[in-house]
């Protein structure tokens, strides 16, 4: 008496295994470990890394990395991270077709290029699983490049700081009719901020670039206190370059005040804000905090 349900059954199965088999399958692709040099100028191509989704590919350069200076979108990564002169990067999904995705990553010694800067794609064919990444440090070709880059910022440098004092700001014609105070909103300071109090910030928008002015005030409990470094991060995690840092006063003494100028090349805290860190010269002592517009 179960032969008339069995068939059903048997014929139910036999559609599911044919569906099955004429769904499309992921493609086939070979994994490969390939050695590929860094461009020394801007007008050679950026060199492509092939991965795909469950396949992690690592990048091992010949300099050593600054592991803080990577440039990537984490949201589309399972898996980033880097050493010393390693880069891993495992995706969560395959890439779409003739989507690029840019890596940045720089370097700690003084040699050229600076960074490294890699254009992540997914081919149908290959992965790639262990890239040698050959960086022709200090190359003529380098050299010259920086060079060119160089005297092009010295350009810039010389028309924004033509003049000097107030007037300077007017001859440079870094002052436009738009240039206005840009309120600042100084959130999420941190709670070990060795110290110093962040009392308000300021943006201020110009021609060829822009500032932001922090007022700090150094807490009388405190030893006096100076600017090492400064680091402007933007809301997506990626580095803000700074053309210039400076400060009216060489150090804050115990309860003084002080500014600390920022200059940009585009504002930092348009979208979500950015986020600043602040050092003093020992690299003890550092005040971390966000700016939002108000």
């Amino acid at each position: 008496m179960a032969l008339p349900t069995t068939w059903p059954f048997l014929a139910l199965s036999l559609l599911v295994a044919s569906t099955a088999a004429a769904q499309p399958q992921p493609p086939a692709r070979q994994r490969q470990d390939r050695r590929v040099a860094l461009p020394a100028t801007s007008a050679e191509p950026i060199p492509e890394l092939y991965v795909a989704a469950g396949n992690l590919t690592t990048v091992a350069f010949n300099g050593p990395l600054d592991r803080e200076s990577l440039v990537v979108d984490r949201t589309r990564f399972k898996w980033v991270d880097v050493g010393d002169s390693l880069l891993a990067l495992q995706p969560f999904a395959d890439l779409g077709s003739g989507e690029r995705l840019i890596v940045k990553v720089g370097f700690k010694d003084r040699a050229l290029p600076a960074q490294a800067v890699l254009a992540v794609v997914t081919d149908s064919t290959v992965v790639d699983g262990n890239v040698e990444m050959d960086r022709r440090a200090n190359t003529p070709e380098a050299l010259l490049a920086a060079l060119t880059q160089k005297e092009a910022e010295l350009e810039e440098l010389n028309a924004r700081y033509a003049g000097h004092g107030p007037a300077g700001l007017v001859l440079s014609e870094w002052l436009t009719d738009e240039t206005r105070p840009i309120g600042l909103v100084v959130e999420a300071s941190t709670a070990d901020a060795s110290g110093l109090e962040v009392q308000r910030g300021v943006g201020y928008e110009g021609k060829f670039s822009v500032m932001v002015a922090v007022r700090l005030r150094n807490l009388s409990s405190q030893k006096p206190w100076s600017l090492g470094h400064a680091r402007i991060t933007s809301a997506t995690g990626a580095p803000v370059r700074l053309l210039s840092v400076q400060t009216k006063l060489q150090h804050l003494a115990l309860g003084e005040e002080g500014l600390v100028v920022l200059e940009t090349k585009v504002p930092p805290w348009s979208g979500k804000g950015c986020s600043v860190e602040l050092v003093d010269a020992d690299g003890q002592r550092r005040l971390s905090f966000k700016l939002m517009v108000k």
